[in-house]
């Protein structure tokens, strides 16, 4: 089962749980056709979302994630800049390489430790960044059923132990992104405009700048940044003596340790991250042996049994070899509501296959899961013309046709007794309700013929 169709499961056992049971016969009856459990279980949720809206709320998340994510990352990005601007200053006075080093990577830095931390100790949400991004999802995720949506897609990753994974990828982009922004802006800035270098210090030596130049340059060198050796670093300390050479290896010493303690961390991060997410979306599928989903499969297999001692009259093709493909063609059958005639219709022919007359609830039950399991090209619903149509005839009706290819409704307009004068008030009646509500074709006549004639034809 895909992510999203998992997601789509959760959404409804979320929406079931805390608003009630759905109406879900339909559903359950084409999904009981599915060879296993969860193909049934997915099956109905396609089904059951596409009627209630669920779908379409899950797509609406699904571009609340993307847009909250695009948001946080061009945050992240202006934010980046700014840093690395305000670190080299204006150019009127010269950097100070302490003070530039603590402004690039001190709060990268500070994050990185809280975030080890908390996996450590298996507290917090991944960093205030992904905060801010989750915030951002649930303020854009506005509606009940798209904050249904919202909800489900945290409690499908909660459950399966991935929540912390997608909230650390966040965080780790988020502050990938800010240093990458931070060394084009620092590569672009020293590329075009004059800097000078030094350190300032009232209590310490110029050996403690040489070995805090050396140990956070060591990294760096050995993926090719020059770093300034022991005497230019103590030459620094003195304006005067401040180089070109030594400009040009105090930048590349910055820009090396902005590459490797800020940047490549959190590349290294995410790529974990994000492996640590594809080891947890197989855990994201339905649990099957749970009590929600096997009272589901009940149902389902429920719906796919007939009741006992009731079994659908079905009429064989006569003449197999006079259809089309007879193998693979699907066949026309007829059904009909609360008819006082008799049933089947005489002279119905060999080649329709009919259903039992739908006068209870179990009768429904087998004429309905008849139908679904034959998915009819052309669908007959004979009606009695002179009973209104209520809803749940129309109900039924819609259930019926959802089935079939083409749904045709015959309205038999003359009774035994009373004749068709009962019948001509309520006909316009049976038009409106079924053109309003269903993509249906009427036909009102009390002869069989026309009837066979549209069950007939072709659709190719």
């Amino acid at each position: 089962m895909v992510f999203k169709d998992s997601w789509l499961c959760e959404a409804l056992r979320l929406k079931e749980t805390q608003w009630g049971q759905l109406d879900d016969r339909a559903a359950c009856l084409r999904a009981a056709r599915e060879p296993t459990a969860a193909q049934q279980i997915a099956a109905r949720a396609n089904l059951l979302g596409e009627t209630t809206g669920v779908t379409l709320a899950l797509g609406r998340v699904q571009s609340g994630l993307w847009v909250a994510l695009i948001v946080v990352l061009a945050i992240a990005l202006a934010a980046g800049g700014s840093v690395a601007s305000a670190a080299l200053g204006t150019g009127l006075y010269p950097v100070n390489v302490v003070s530039a080093i603590v402004v690039l990577l001190g709060l990268n830095l500070f994050s990185l430790t809280v975030w080890l931390m908390s996996l450590i100790l298996g507290v917090g949400s991944g960093g205030w960044l992904a905060q801010g991004w989750q915030w951002l999802v649930r303020k854009l995720a506005t509606g009940p059923e798209v904050a249904l949506a919202g909800q489900a897609w945290w409690s499908l990753w909660q459950q399966a132990g991935g929540l912390r994974w997608v909230l650390s990828s966040v965080t780790h982009a988020s502050w990938l992104v800010a240093s990458l922004a931070m060394l084009a802006v620092l590569y672009f800035t020293l590329s075009i405009r004059h800097f000078g270098f030094a350190w300032e210090t009232t209590l310490l030596s110029a050996d403690s700048f040489v070995t805090f130049t050396q140990l956070l340059g060591a990294v760096p060198k050995w993926f090719g940044f020059a770093i300034p050796d022991s005497e230019m670093v103590r030459a620094s300390g003195h304006l005067s003596t401040n180089s070109v050479q030594a400009q040009e290896l105090w930048a590349s010493w910055l820009m090396g340790a902005v590459a490797c303690y800020g940047a490549m961390p959190r590349v290294v991060l995410l790529l974990v991250s994000l492996a640590m997410l594809a080891r947890a979306l197989p855990r994201t599928q339905p649990d099957l042996p749970s009590p929600c989903y096997q009272a589901l499969l009940g149902k389902m297999q429920s719906a796919a049994l007939l009741p006992e001692g009731l079994q659908p009259v079905v009429v064989e093709p006569v003449d197999s070899s006079s259809r089309k493909d007879a193998k693979t063609a699907t066949p026309a059958m007829i059904t009909g509501i609360e008819l006082e005639s008799a049933w089947p219709p005489l002279g119905l022919g060999g080649a329709i296959v009919h259903t039992v007359m739908i006068d209870s609830r179990d009768t429904r039950k087998i004429a309905l899961g008849h139908v679904a399991q034959l998915n009819p090209q052309r669908l007959v619903i004979a009606c009695d013309a002179r009973h209104t149509p209520d809803r749940g005839t129309l109900r039924l009706i819609a259930e019926l046709s959802s089935y079939a290819g083409k749904t045709l409704v015959w309205l038999q307009p003359a009774g035994a007794a009373e004749g068709p004068n009962e019948a001509d008030g309520r006909i316009p009646v049976w038009k409106n309700q079924l053109h309003t509500a269903l993509e249906v074709e009427v036909l009102v006549t009390p002869l069989l013929a026309p009837v066979s004639e549209w069950l007939g034809r072709s659709d190719d």
